[in-house]
C-alpha cells in the first residue's frame, strides 16, 4: 500500500515520468541511489537519487522467466517536497 500512495504522491510531483521495460530495466544505473526500504515490496524496489525516485516493478518475472513483466518508472525533476521531505 506505501509503494502505491508514494507513486501517487511522486506522479503528481514529478517534473518528468520515463517508463522503460524488458532488457533496458536491467542495464539501469543506480550507482548514486539508496533503496526505500519503507516501500520494498517481494517483486517491487523503489530507488531514491539526489532528485529522482526510481520505481522497478519485477512482478512475475520473480519466479518466472517473464522479461515482458520487468518495467520501471524514473520519476526525475523532484524536490525536497516531491520526494517525501527526505
Amino acid at each position: 500500500m506505501e509503494a502505491l500512495a508514494l507513486a501517487a504522491h511522486v506522479g503528481y510531483w514529478a517534473k518528468t515520468i520515463t517508463k522503460i521495460k524488458g532488457g533496458a530495466v536491467e542495464e539501469l544505473d543506480l550507482y548514486g541511489f539508496e533503496p526505500v526500504p519503507e516501500v520494498q515490496g517481494l517483486a517491487d524496489t523503489w530507488w531514491q537519487g539526489k532528485d529522482s525516485l526510481i520505481a522497478v516493478y519485477r512482478g512475475e518475472v520473480s519466479g518466472f522467466d517473464a522479461p515482458h513483466c520487468l518495467r520501471a518508472h524514473i520519476y526525475g525533476g523532484l524536490d525536497a517536497w516531491g520526494l517525501g521531505g527526505t
